[in-house]
């Protein structure tokens, strides 16, 4: 177990490495992301690789890369909180801002106006702004390990003060769901478009079907009571796979 945040490495020294046969990141800090790109360039294979996590840190490359990709996002407004209260059309409303480095829901706001946009702190930096979906306030998850994929309805993990407007939700847990051949494709799409082996695809389901919010690595797997076991199957692989043998008769 290594503490990316306990020292400083040196990009000329790879002792640090001894005796490591893959990098496995927990985590989506600079100083992860820093020290896992430093293994992987003294080629020691990891999981995720750093440009994989670093794709979908970025929430607007992330939404561009969906977008592009053809899978069912909501519409997308990329600008500072003064931009978008001055040019997010009014049948967008409400609307949930959010940064484009945010995690675990923080810096979220659901503005149900512009006036409440404009009233999100100030900032530089652009954020991330879509249709806020209803929803009786559960959330699909679909969680993957490898080609593994297992489906998951659970509440949202919005606080209960961002949705006035939610019915109660009628979970209070994960729970795993039926995995539909629709959502494997949907998840496997989503990792092989941005290279990830451990992620999950946050989705809300609509009328016309699944609607993908984000995708984000190496998730905490809640509900999924063999995921321990996967995990561990799916790192051992990677550090045991097949290399070339002569054999001698």
């Amino acid at each position: 177990m290594i503490d990316p945040g306990s020292s400083a490495i040196s990009l000329g020294d790879d002792s640090w490495l001894t005796d490591i046969d893959v990098c496995v990141a927990r985590g989506r800090s600079d100083a992860v992301l820093s020290r896992l790109l430093a293994a992987e360039r003294h080629g020691v294979p990891a999981i995720n690789r750093a440009p994989a996590v670093a794709a979908v840190v970025d929430k607007a490359g992330m939404a561009v890369a969906l977008e592009s990709a053809g899978i069912t996002t909501p519409p997308t407004t990329l600008g500072t909180p003064a931009q978008l209260a001055a040019d997010l059309p009014s049948h967008l409303y409400p609307v949930i801002v959010k940064p484009i480095r945010g995690d675990n829901c923080r810096g979220l706001a659901i503005c149900e106006s512009a006036d409440a946009v404009g009233r999100i702190a100030p900032s530089e930096e652009p954020m991330l702004a879509q249709p806020f979906l209803r929803s009786d306030g559960t959330d699909l998850k679909l969680y993957a390990v490898g080609e593994t994929v297992w489906a998951v309805r659970k509440p949202s993990p919005l606080p209960g003060d961002l949705l006035p407007w939610a019915t109660a939700p009628p979970l209070t847990e994960a729970t795993p769901i039926e995995l539909t051949d629709e959502l494997r494709e949907l998840a496997l799409r989503c990792g092989e478009l941005f290279g990830l082996e451990l992620f999950g695809v946050d989705c809300l389901v609509s009328a016309t079907g699944p609607v993908v919010i984000e995708v984000n690595e190496f998730p905490n797997y809640t509900g999924v009571p063999d995921a321990d076991a996967a995990l561990a199957d799916h790192v051992l692989a990677a550090v045991l796979r097949p290399v070339h043998m002569e054999v001698l008769a």
